[in-house]
């Protein structure tokens, strides 16, 4: 436990490092982000260079109060009490249940996990029970003892690997391994929030203008049937024209926008389906590794406990 929240303690260091090295791999080998100048800033610039470009930047509470409030109005606009249709993306909404089950497939395996790791941690204390205990029957049962001794020494074996190739690893290679993924899906799920913010906006807009045209029809035939004289009401159809015109042009660059995050949404879904296969197996596959060598290990140590049973029991025979 100290492990983990002391942050100048080894372990911690080490495994920050290992995942800032994860995350520096995956931004570089992006084809858009490593061509970013703020890559290329946090990666060759002087302490003093550095310094100043993050002073220069947006600070946390500027870039958090902009997130709240791009939330807050895609909430508002799904939420509010005239609540319109939203035109869902098919391909979008299946790769949201997707991720969704990817998360609590993995948290139900990080669970699994912890649990099996704690009950190997209370089998190392009954392991060593067992050594303290084959060592007071040997000292007791003299004529028994190089059988004992025999079993013992597999027990001690047996139980340093474990320590070494189970529980020692366990947080770097698995635990650390798993919860840092689940952040990457949750980024894959802000990801996809924020493509739906966008296409809120966009449909926000169209709605907005589509109100708005309305009123600027409505305007115009009050004064074709000539109910509206005055000059302040034509004022008011020229005002409703203009305004209808900008949100023409609101509507185009939102739709352009939505185009483009679908598109970069798809590329990077992409890009993200086969890395994740790499990468989920390789963290998979370490972990098998290491409980394959504990077992071939652990298997050498009982055969060479076996054999000193043989031994004693029937000396000519294993010499034959």
């Amino acid at each position: 436990m100290l492990e983990q929240l002391d942050r100048y303690s080894r372990p911690f260091v080490m495994n920050r490092m290992s995942m800032l090295h994860t995350f520096m791999q995956r931004v570089s080998s992006h084809p858009v982000f490593s061509c970013s100048p703020v890559l290329k800033t946090f990666l060759t610039a002087k302490a003093a260079e550095f310094s100043m470009q993050s002073k220069g930047g947006p600070g946390l509470l500027d870039r958090l109060s902009g997130s709240i409030q791009s939330l807050t109005g895609s909430i508002q606009s799904l939420t509010g009490s005239n609540p319109r249709h939203v035109h869902l993306y098919p391909e979008f909404e299946a790769v949201k249940t997707y991720v969704n089950n990817l998360t609590q497939k993995l948290s139900s395996l990080l669970s699994v996990s912890s649990r099996i790791n704690k009950e190997r941690t209370e089998l190392a204390c009954e392991l060593e029970n067992a050594k303290r205990a084959l060592n007071i029957w040997s000292y007791n049962e003299p004529e028994l003892s190089p059988a004992i001794c025999g079993v013992r020494k597999a027990l001690e074996t047996v139980s340093t690997l474990q320590r070494i190739r189970l529980l020692h690893t366990f947080h770097p290679l698995l635990e650390n391994s798993l919860e840092e993924y689940l952040n990457y899906v949750e980024a894959v799920k802000e990801a996809l929030s924020r493509r739906d913010t966008i296409q809120y906006n966009y449909e926000d807009s169209i709605e907005e203008r589509n109100r708005k045209r309305g009123e600027m029809i409505e305007q115009e035939a009050a004064e074709d049937l000539g109910r509206l004289w005055k000059g302040s009401n034509k004022d008011l159809t020229l005002k409703l024209k203009n305004e209808v015109l900008v949100l023409d042009r609101v509507v185009e660059e939102n739709h352009d926008k939505v185009e483009i995050a679908n598109e970069s949404m798809r590329a990077d879904l992409e890009r993200w389906n086969l890395e994740k296969r790499s990468e989920l197996k390789e963290i998979l596959n370490r972990v098998a590794d290491q409980h394959t060598v504990y077992y071939e290990e652990s298997l050498h140590a009982w055969e060479k406990a076996l054999q000193t049973l043989k031994t004693i029991n029937n000396p000519e025979e294993v010499s034959q």
